[in-house]
């Protein structure tokens, strides 16, 4: 037996596991234990997909989601198909039932719906009110209380009081057990050796760590092929605790040590009769010689906000003449990833700096913006393959033709062309720095050339071209681009108003 292949036995379960239950393990039982502080927090859908990114077993579907409980519903917020209860509310956490028009429709309410708050004109005072489903069909408003403020209304708490049958979805204090999960026979390709894995359950450092999984694993006597690795593939029951983090596995029970016999109480969700491993796996963390270890592990699946940086161009302007600058943004990940992302960055920001001019810009000033701006938006005919939403994309540069609106719809009204992954731009000349990402650098230059045809000049005989790429997907989305019309407007502009704003062609 190998620490490697129980590592690999128990990243393959996770993998099962996530595949397998997906979704549906949002908002389930996570066990923490800070200094001696047993708690339990509900497992959300951002840590479920940070997990899913981590585990290293490819894409994964998760599938839907539970629909999220409100805050203010504390207890059972729908009842399981077949049973019923009573719409019950809460002020200082002294429950009874609301009044209501028909009984029979609170007290066989099998759903919560809307909760709010409203206010009687005449009198001032606020009440609190909820919506249900009911097993005889319908639903009801309810007045629960009337109050004399606004926070005070907010305060009140729901819930369904059972009366037959038992609850499917709850919220307030009410974190649902852990769904079943199928154990999982795991046979390794390096040792030959084959284990099955039980699940047990997930733990967190604290309520803001990814939270990692609890296993149980045992050797497959039955069936196991001969091995020939040295140590053989004798597994006793033995628990670990795998950080989401992709740190290293911590043994909870010793190899041969009994482990509890797969025990038990992953599916419990009472703080008051915790799982039998989550004490051990305390010990060890926050022991003397595990402390620093707990501390490692906290820091490394800690959640880091996204961070952004600016790149200047002293030397190069834009569209308006103003200096040119670039933004680098990440997306927010645990510690690990997040470090890589912001690594990756850097080199790409110290590429462009490269690439773009010193701030030894030489003697020449660039030429002074000169012409009425011009602004046209373009939409693509697709949708994009990275969503539901139309490709966008807005043309900028000033021209001295003198054109009115009229004029200018007309030159671009019919005008198509290819977005994609080149940017070309056209600068050194009076109409700015107009910059267009297309599918090639043609293509590129064909739609500049055919705004300074509009502007009265040859963007090949003056200025220069300047082409780079990018290898980001938020600027290489190739679709066919035309004029926006959304609104039955042309989103095209001559120059600015009076009052600064664009006037639309329509």
């Amino acid at each position: 037996m190998t620490v490697e292949a129980i590592d690999r036995a128990a990243g393959y379960a996770t993998c099962n596991m996530l595949g397998a239950a997906g979704g549906a393990l949002v908002g389930t039982a996570v066990w923490t234990a800070k200094a001696g502080a047993v708690a339990l927090v509900p497992l959300g859908l951002g840590a479920l997909s940070y997990m899913a990114q981590n585990a290293l077993c490819g894409p994964i579907d998760l599938g839907p989601t539970p629909e999220p409980v409100p805050d203010n519903i504390d207890g059972c917020a729908e009842m399981k198909p077949g049973g019923y209860g009573q719409v019950q509310y809460s002020v200082d956490d002294n429950w009874a039932a609301v009044p209501a028009p028909s009984p029979s429709q609170r007290d066989t309410a099998i759903k919560l719906g809307p909760t709010g708050i409203g206010q009687d004109p005449s009198t001032g005072k606020w009440s609190a009110s909820i919506e249900w489903e009911s097993l005889n069909g319908g639903g009801a408003g309810s007045t629960g209380a009337i109050f004399e403020t606004k926070g005070e209304a907010e305060g009140v708490n729901w819930r369904l009081f059972p009366i037959n049958g038992e609850c499917a979805n709850g919220g307030g204090g009410d974190i649902p057990a852990n769904p079943t999960v199928p154990d999982v026979t795991y046979v390794d390709e390096q040792t030959n050796c084959t284990f099955n894995v039980k699940f047990d359950g997930f733990y967190a450092e604290t309520e803001s760590t990814i939270p990692g999984t609890v296993w149980t694993i045992t050797e497959a006597i039955e069936g196991k092929a001969t091995s020939t690795v040295v140590g053989g593939c004798a597994v006793n029951n033995i628990r670990i605790y795998k950080p989401s983090n992709g740190g290293p596995n911590i043994p909870i029970d010793p190899p041969g040590g009994g482990g509890g016999g797969g025990g038990g109480g992953g599916g419990g969700n009472d703080p008051d009769f915790p799982p039998d491993w989550l004490k051990p796996l305390q010990d060890i963390l926050f022991g003397a010689a595990g402390i620093l270890l707990a501390d490692l592990i906290n820091s490394i699946g800690e959640y880091r906000e996204e961070a952004d940086w600016t790149l200047n161009y002293p030397c190069e302007v834009d569209e308006e003449g103003n200096p040119k600058v670039k933004k680098y943004t990440t997306e927010g990940f645990g510690f690990v990833k997040e470090l890589m992302l912001r690594t990756n960055l850097l080199a790409e920001m110290v590429n462009d700096q490269f690439n773009g001019k010193t701030p030894i810009c030489g003697p020449d000033a660039p030429p002074k913006p000169e012409g009425d701006t011009r602004r046209i938006s373009f939409r693509s005919e697709s949708t994009s393959p990275y969503g539901k939403s139309r490709l966008r994309k807005r043309f900028r540069y000033r021209s001295l033709s003198g054109f009115g609106l009229g004029q200018v719809v007309d030159h671009w009204a019919d005008f198509t062309w290819t977005a994609g992954s080149v940017c070309v731009t056209h600068k050194g000349y009076s109409w700015g720095t107009p910059q267009v990402w297309a599918a090639t650098a043609d293509e590129g230059k064909r739609v500049i050339q055919h705004a300074a045809r509009e502007a009265g000049f040859d963007a090949f005989k003056v200025g220069e071209w300047g082409i780079s790429s990018s290898n980001s997907p938020r600027y290489g989305v190739s679709a066919e681009m035309k004029v926006d019309t959304t609104g039955g407007y042309y989103w095209i502009t001559e120059r600015d108003g009076s009052n600064g704003r664009p006037i639309v062609a329509k």
